[in-house]
């Protein structure tokens, strides 16, 4: 297999970050140089591999709120002017038979401003339901509970916004949250600090890198994938597997355990 320039570069760049995650010191970013790439060894027992974390564990688990209630909320990045914000709401069921929910039951909502508590915008957007249902006997069906999305735009560059998400006619509004929009791009203006991750799972070890990335504060997070190995999740006893056709070549269905994405998102 060949890879093109652009590929090689990005890898260069993931691995001199990774190296540099890894040594302990500060972060040097693009305002501190130009300066020469520096390369470090890679802390080994990072490799050794790691446990699943239990659907129990207090960062998995379901907090006790209404069913209502935004969890596992999310922004993605649009543009410089731009962000979506999601989140769920109501109970995913796994079973042989299951119903989805009524996404039109719950209103999606964002209030926000430019000032703690002060929410003078509001946007609404759309939900919809996932479900996993499977041909074969002896494979549990999936239907997730109502997926939000809302879209806000027309925002400034650079600036710090407060936002709360959820249905406000319930009312089922989110805590007070908080994001900031990227600087238009020039020579001047540039993400201080980019972090990229991959291979994330859901293990200790993905806590232990979750931690460290919320401790340098990046401005933004580039997630390369491979998040959470929900394939076979239950057949194999609790564990992930990163190669499902290498581990069960003559399966004739790819089964997926879903609520380790709704663990993952929490």
């Amino acid at each position: 297999m060949t890879m093109n320039m652009p590929l090689l570069m990005m890898i260069a760049l993931i691995t001199s970050m990774s190296l540099l995650l890894a040594s302990g010191e500060p972060i040097a970013t693009t305002l501190d140089g130009p300066f020469k790439p520096l390369t470090r060894r890679f802390d080994p027992s990072l490799r050794r591999g790691s446990d699943d974390l239990p659907m129990d564990h207090p960062r998995l688990r379901k907090r006790n709120v209404s069913s209502d209630f935004p969890e596992q909320i999310a922004l993605a990045l649009s543009t410089p002017t731009s962000m979506w914000v999601s989140w769920v709401t109501g109970d995913a069921v796994v079973g042989k038979d299951v119903k989805p929910l009524d996404p039109s039951s719950v209103a999606s909502e964002v209030w926000y401003g430019k000032e703690k508590g002060k929410y003078l915008l509001k946007k609404k957007g759309n939900a919809t339901v996932y479900s996993q249902l499977y041909p074969f006997d002896g494979l549990l069906n999936y239907t997730s509970g109502i997926i939000h999305h809302v879209l806000i735009d027309g925002l400034e560059p650079e600036t710090k916004y407060y936002y709360k998400c959820g249905d406000s006619s319930v009312p089922a509004m989110s805590q007070e949250l908080s994001f900031k929009t990227l600087p238009l791009p020039s020579k001047e203006a540039y993400p201080h600090r980019i972090a990229f991750v991959g291979d994330l799972g859901l293990t200790s070890n993905t806590t232990t890198t979750i931690d460290h990335l919320m401790e340098n504060d990046p401005s933004m997070v580039i997630i390369v994938g491979d998040l959470t190995y929900a394939d076979q999740y239950r057949t194999i006893g609790g564990k992930g597997v990163s190669c499902f056709s290498c581990s069960f070549p003559d399966a004739p269905i790819r089964e997926t355990y879903q609520p380790r994405w709704d663990a993952r998102g929490r």
